[in-house]
């Protein structure tokens, strides 16, 4: 009988540690720093627009497009997509958040409108996790003008606010 206690005794020390080690606090997350630079801006380039009016497009791979009544110039100004340069631990799980329509100021105080959505206007997509150092974000974006008239031809220009929400 003795020997079976003992077998015993050993087995419940045992049961004993591996419940101890399960128990172990763990480390202290990573200090997340986001950091985003503004690498180059968004440029629609030159184009005229007839009464019907209509909107340019430049997508976050570079390609412009003009629908309705808009004719695309292949002189002037280059189109190019926005590029944001996104710095932060990799793993980082980033989101852009949504941004209302903004006002584009021009000649004569006219104003045509540009909205970029981060669903189908940025390279990423609006969530990504960060890979590389830095991870850049190429944004376009739809420039909506409403007619020749009420868009007249000119520089407009604007500035709009990325959000880039970290978790």
């Amino acid at each position: 009988m003795k020997n079976i206690s003992r077998h015993y005794f050993t087995f419940s020390t045992f049961l004993l540690l591996l419940t101890t080690s399960i128990h172990a606090q763990e480390n202290p997350p990573i200090p997340v720093s986001v950091e985003v630079r503004n690498a180059q801006g968004l440029n629609f380039g030159a184009f005229t627009v007839g009464d019907a009016g209509g909107n340019v497009i430049i997508s976050s791979n570079g390609d412009r497009y003009g629908d309705t009544d808009v004719q695309l110039l292949n002189f002037g100004s280059v189109s190019h997509y926005a590029i944001f340069d996104v710095y932060a631990n990799p793993g980082t799980l980033i989101q852009i958040q949504p941004i209302p329509d903004i006002s584009l100021s021009g000649p004569l105080g006219s104003n045509v409108s540009l909205s970029i959505d981060p669903f189908i206007d940025t390279s990423t997509g609006q969530t990504f996790i960060i890979s590389t150092n830095p991870h850049e974000v190429l944004v376009g974006g739809k420039l909506k003008i409403p007619n020749g008239a009420a868009g007249p031809a000119g520089n407009y220009s604007g500035t709009f606010t990325l959000t880039f929400i970290y978790e």
